[in-house]
């Protein structure tokens, strides 16, 4: 008895939590740590160790672990999917015993179901199908930013992992915007900036949480009995 009344409890907290597993992983929005390394000074030298900002002959570009960097995202997507099927089946068969051993194809019952017609052993049929199915997909998404990132590692190849965040809130509605990537110090331009574009494994997310947000989507309630629900 005590769980026939837990069982409804039970089914709603495992619908809770297939909903909460959905969707891709994101992007921890903690605060990025960087591991700064201090710079090396050589014995002897009248330079401090070299960072982007005391070097004799190189400019203001990231290249270094806690270098900012200046990313213009500018991502537009289109896709478009179309497909169509068609097919058609048709047959007729006919099919009747003329003699079977030397006996009528009756068999001797002349009054074959009382229907008054004699005993015939034939078989027609006729078959006709046809299908038409068609489909048609098509998504397209923009979004435009900046977003100044840190530069978290440099791999040994010269490449840089950058992450960065940025967070605003208006009325207390709260925006976050996180971006990782790979960008290669080649790409940067001269006033330290790179295309969205131009940076590999490029993962971008902004979301928000507010009224505003709730407001654009679902219940809770309207979210588990989407998942449970089996029609």
């Amino acid at each position: 008895m005590v769980m026939r009344k837990a069982l409804p409890l039970i089914l709603v907290a495992v619908a809770l939590y297939l909903t909460g597993c959905g969707g891709p992983k994101r992007i921890d929005a903690s605060r990025i740590p960087v591991n700064y390394k201090k710079p090396e000074y050589t014995a002897g030298s009248l330079w401090p160790g070299e960072t982007s900002q005391n070097t004799l002959f190189s400019d203001f570009r990231a290249r270094n672990v806690g270098d900012t960097l200046t990313i213009i995202v500018s991502e537009k997507t289109s896709a478009t999917r179309e497909a169509g099927t068609s097919t058609s089946r048709e047959s007729t068969t006919d099919v009747g015993i003329k003699k079977f051993l030397g006996m009528p194809t009756s068999f001797g019952m002349n009054n074959f179901l009382n229907q008054g017609n004699p005993f015939s052993p034939e078989v027609q049929e006729d078959y006709k199908a046809e299908f038409d199915g068609s489909g048609k997909t098509k998504r397209a998404g923009t979004l435009d930013a900046t977003i100044t990132v840190r530069v978290v590692d440099v791999l040994p190849n010269g490449n840089l992992i950058v992450e960065g965040r940025k967070e605003t809130v208006v009325n207390k509605e709260q925006q976050y915007f996180m971006l990782t990537g790979i960008v290669r110090p080649v790409d940067i331009s001269p006033d330290n900036t790179v295309l969205s574009t131009q940076v590999s494994d490029l993962r971008i997310e902004y979301t928000g949480k507010g009224v505003i947000s709730d407001e654009q989507g679902p219940g809770w309630m309207r979210r588990i009995l989407d998942n449970v629900w089996p029609f």
